[in-house]
């Protein structure tokens, strides 16, 4: 495949940075007063906007939602952000991508601030980070397409790696290959939903797929 730029998403692709966000959910939802939710529900706040995900599983409106998300980064930017993982494989696939001379980012639906204290942390470095505001009104394909704007590529000369139909759904909204990584946190039948160049396993199945199209 001609890719040029592979651009990447942060929760679920290159970190397992679920405690640190289920640990913030419990914090926000005792802190307003909400009953805490199942491991199932704590789940699927790993990848969507944190809005969006309160909203869906408390039924509260859009106020109340960005109430606790405050509540959530208030807790989350004390320490929070740090409680992760990087994938077992992460470090060699960038290495090995840009031996072959492409380039790599990253559009994350975390905040830009959030997301590149993450990556500094972990040694983690990227031609360009692109995260979303605080107020929420951008979304994935957002993030997407200001990672193609920076290239002044052809989308089409990009690929979009993600685990989610969140990250299937921006790439396509944006004209971008998508592939989807099973080892996250999203469902591969999901994402399967999607226009898609395949599905990783693990990271180094990335560049397989990248190497095979």
């Amino acid at each position: 495949m001609r890719s040029r730029c592979i651009i990447f998403d942060l929760d679920g692709t290159l970190l397992d940075t679920s405690p640190g966000i289920l640990e913030s959910v419990e914090y926000a939802a005792g802190k307003m007063g909400y009953p805490q939710l199942s491991q199932d529900q704590l789940l699927s706040f790993i990848g969507p906007p944190l809005q969006d995900s309160f909203m869906r599983c408390y039924g509260c409106d859009r106020g109340k939602a960005d109430e606790l998300t405050a509540a959530y980064r208030e807790h989350y930017r004390a320490g929070a952000l740090l409680v992760a993982t990087p994938y077992a494989g992460i470090f060699d696939l960038c290495d090995l991508l840009r031996s072959e001379g492409k380039r790599i980012m990253v559009a994350t639906s975390k905040p830009q601030q959030f997301a590149v204290q993450i990556l500094d942390h972990f040694g983690f470095v990227f031609d360009a980070v692109h995260g979303v505001d605080f107020a929420g009104k951008l979304g994935k394909v957002d993030m997407i397409c200001s990672c193609v704007l920076d290239t002044g590529y052809d989308p089409m000369y990009c690929v979009m790696v993600g685990d989610t139909e969140y990250d299937a759904k921006g790439a396509q909204e944006a004209g971008v290959p998508f592939i989807g990584v099973s080892y996250g946190f999203g469902d591969p039948a999901e994402m399967s939903r999607y226009p898609n160049i395949g599905i990783a396993d693990c990271p180094m199945d990335v560049l397989r797929i990248l190497n095979e199209g």
